[in-house]
């Protein structure tokens, strides 16, 4: 029988469970309302509350965040893949290197940075190979996440069972105890997801439309000066000179395509990239937000990404973009229906952006916005100084913790190399950080450490009855339902109840990483999900797959 407090606990959890899975709240808005609800219903006080909050997992996380970060803007890794794609003409020995690799450093950075270096990579390897990008983006989003399980900083969930072992024994564990069967399963999951890569479809259509998607027609505004060419014009001359389509006039309507244009419209328009700059050159046209495009600077296409923070803002707010000299010339027009002045439309994960300006510019404004170039080229600065430096601190962290200094102080010493070396920059820190991601994890350590207290994780302990099997189980769902680090957290505690706690927890670091199943389990899932076109069944089918091989070498290590 369940007394109130175990009654507030779980109707917290389960309500906050809830939203989660309707996915119409940002998941670290429910975090944080979760651990308030606690507070106030005084399961937890505050002072516990800010303590589990500012704790070791949630700090050690955005350091990890900022090195993976300075490795990922220094372009070091999108070069590797690009020598390769261009060195080897054999697809199946590419894939294999560029996964086995992108597994490997998984195991030290996030897998959300790997996924986002990936993507460029999996149009180039699908152009190479005469491919749809949709045979390559899933996997490669797929090994980012398998990957991340072999040591005990590579994941959120991995980072809070080393806090736990911690807060219960008092000694901290080394940090490769995950290796095995983490790594062994890594090694197995590359021939798997390559025929997974077989397996995915090659829609011919899906491959046209994603290339339309890429590189196909974008809204614009343009503005017609007292002084203009055009004026007189009628809207139907207009496309045929200039190779485009006019899909609305303001003020009023384009009614007709006898329409004349006059003198103060704002004309929306329908154009490929290459007509951009025969339109801005037109005398006393002005294309909207910018000004006329300056001959050294070029077009390029940037892809919105769902955890960008452009996300819901209209097109006017960008013309924050002209700090970083740059202008938004206009926005993919797959998909929109303009029912008013382009500036209104909100930016949404998917949409593609076209801007101007020099490369180096749109790099800042790219890492800066959680944004990706849709297409290599258009990104050709390669840090190497910053990104060889930032790459010898994370070794350096490594071998530290390996040889058992606190991995908190391995990790701050990479950081702090990573400063001086200027490889990130100091006032750009804190920006490298997904601070929803941060957030969630520590105001769910809250709910966790409200479900330990309460004696909530006793009852899910006595209905597991000691059986690695039903752990992993319970674990690898709630995994897929409310995330990794909701799992961990919940799943952590109860692994000590086993009579090999170490073998258990290992069972549940595998189990809370086999985020497969939905588009929404892993932020890696869900970058891919739009520019692969893949649907939630393709994620059942194919991550099924994944979950198997993990379950089955899981229980060979457990049982053995």
């Amino acid at each position: 029988m369940l007394n109130a407090i175990q009654i507030e606990v779980l109707s917290v959890f389960i309500i906050s469970t809830i939203i989660l899975l309707t996915n119409k709240v940002r998941y670290d808005l429910v975090g944080i309302v979760s651990a308030l609800s606690l507070i106030l219903l005084g399961v937890i006080s505050p002072t516990n509350a800010i303590i589990t909050f500012a704790s070791l997992p949630v700090f050690l996380l955005a350091v990890v965040m900022i090195i993976s970060k300075a490795i990922s803007d220094s372009g070091i890794m999108e070069k590797f893949g690009d020598f390769l794609t261009k060195k080897f003409n054999n697809g199946y020995l590419i894939i294999t290197v560029l996964l086995l690799a992108t597994g490997i450093m998984s195991g030290f950075m996030s897998d959300v940075a790997l996924t986002l270096m990936m993507i460029p990579l999996a149009y180039s390897l699908a152009d190479k190979l005469k491919k749809s990008p949709s045979k390559y983006l899933m996997p490669f989003a797929f090994i980012a996440v398998m990957g991340g399980r072999f040591t005990v900083a590579s994941t959120s969930s991995n980072l809070i069972l080393y806090s736990l072992w911690y807060q219960n024994y008092h000694t901290f564990l080394p940090y490769f105890t995950f290796t095995y069967p983490g790594f062994i399963i890594l090694l197995l999951s590359v021939p798997l997801i390559i025929v997974i890569s077989i397996m995915i479809p090659d829609k011919k259509k899906a491959e046209v439309e994603i290339e339309n998607y890429k590189t196909g027609e974008y809204l614009t505004e343009a503005k017609i000066g007292p002084d203009s060419e055009v004026i007189g014009k009628t809207v139907a001359e207009f496309e045929k000179i200039y190779s485009v389509r006019i899909v609305g006039i303001y003020p009023g309507r384009i009614g007709r395509k006898d329409r004349v244009i006059e003198s103060g419209d704002i004309i929306i328009v329908r154009l490929k990239p290459e007509n951009v700059t025969a339109i801005s050159a037109i005398k006393g046209v002005t294309i909207a937000p910018s000004e006329v495009i300056q001959e050294s600077t070029s077009l390029n296409e940037i892809f919105v990404m769902p955890n960008s923070r452009l996300v819901g803002r209209s097109i006017i707010d960008l013309k924050y973009a002209s700090r970083f000299n740059l202008a938004v010339l206009g926005i993919s027009a797959y998909g929109k229906i303009i029912s008013g002045r382009l500036r209104t439309i909100l930016l949404e994960a998917g949409d593609v952006l076209l801007v101007s300006g020099n490369e180096k510019d749109i790099a800042e404004f790219i890492i800066e916005n959680g944004l990706a170039p849709l297409r290599k080229r258009d990104i050709k600065i390669i840090k190497w100084k910053s990104g060889l430096f930032a790459l010898g601190a994370l070794i350096l962290a490594v071998i530290l913790s390996t040889a058992g200094v606190n991995i908190l102080v391995s990790y701050g010493i990479a950081l702090v190399i990573i400063l001086a070396t200027r490889s990130i920059n100091f006032k750009d820190m804190y920006s490298r950080v997904e601070w929803p991601i941060v957030v969630f994890v520590g105001s769910y350590l809250v709910v966790g450490g409200a479900i330990i207290s309460s004696g909530v994780s006793v009852s899910i302990d006595y209905w597991i009855a000691g059986s690695v099997v039903l752990l992993f189980i319970i674990t690898f769902l709630l995994a897929n339902l409310v995330g990794n680090v909701a799992s961990a957290i919940i799943m952590g505690p109860i692994a000590f109840s086993f009579s090999n706690p170490l073998v258990a927890l290992t069972v549940v670091a595998m189990a809370a990483s086999c985020t497969f199943l939905t588009p929404f389990g892993n932020q890696s899932n869900l970058l891919v999900q739009s520019p692969g076109g893949y649907r939630t069944k393709d994620y059942m089918i194919y991550g099924s797959i994944m979950v198997a091989l993990v379950f089955v070498v899981t229980m060979i290590y457990a049982l053995a």
